[in-house]
């Protein structure tokens, strides 16, 4: 299992509220992103990450009421798995979701050139593996970039997210 906490930001320190915490039974998702990563281990660390990212924004999404298709991104591709830095979830009707992972004590999150053109949204996460239970943090989200980098304090709510994804806002 991995628990997942869906971040309140305020003026207060990055994680220091949870909005929500949902616990997500992920056994398959972990084999799958340890198949990936054992496919290509040059670069299997970050296939591992971005394919937890993916899976972790998807069974999100999934509580939310929104159709999701993993099998639709470059992610899930073995080819662009290897070649690009991409952590995208396609959803039905909206288009591409970027799911990014950043560290712990980051305050902004890198995001390649080649996923920065044509996602409705880039969602930013942190990924603790190390502990007893692991634990994926959804930060938040931007609706756009405009460089490699997103400061986290720009970061919206993803109480925001439905209304975004809509047009709504």
């Amino acid at each position: 299992m991995i628990h997942v906490k869906v971040m309140h930001f305020s003026s207060k320190p990055l994680l220091s509220e949870v909005d929500v915490t949902v616990v997500i039974p992920t056994q398959s998702l972990q084999q799958t992103a340890q198949r990936f990563a054992q496919r290509h281990p040059a670069c299997g660390e970050r296939i591992y990450r971005n394919t937890l990212a993916v899976g972790v924004v998807d069974q999100y999404l999934r509580l939310l009421g929104f159709e999701t298709d993993v099998t639709q991104g470059d992610s899930w591709n073995p080819v662009l798995q290897v070649v690009n830095d991409v952590a995208d979830l396609y959803v039905p009707g909206y288009g591409r979701i970027e799911c990014r992972v950043v560290e712990a004590e980051a305050t902004k999150c890198y995001v390649p050139a080649d996923v920065s053109c044509d996602r409705v949204a880039y969602i930013v996460m942190g990924l603790d593996l190390e502990a007893d239970e692991p634990e994926a943090a959804l930060l938040g989200f931007v609706g756009e970039v405009t460089d490699e980098w997103i400061l986290l304090e720009e970061l919206r709510s993803l109480s925001e997210l439905p209304q975004h994804l809509s047009g709504d806002v």
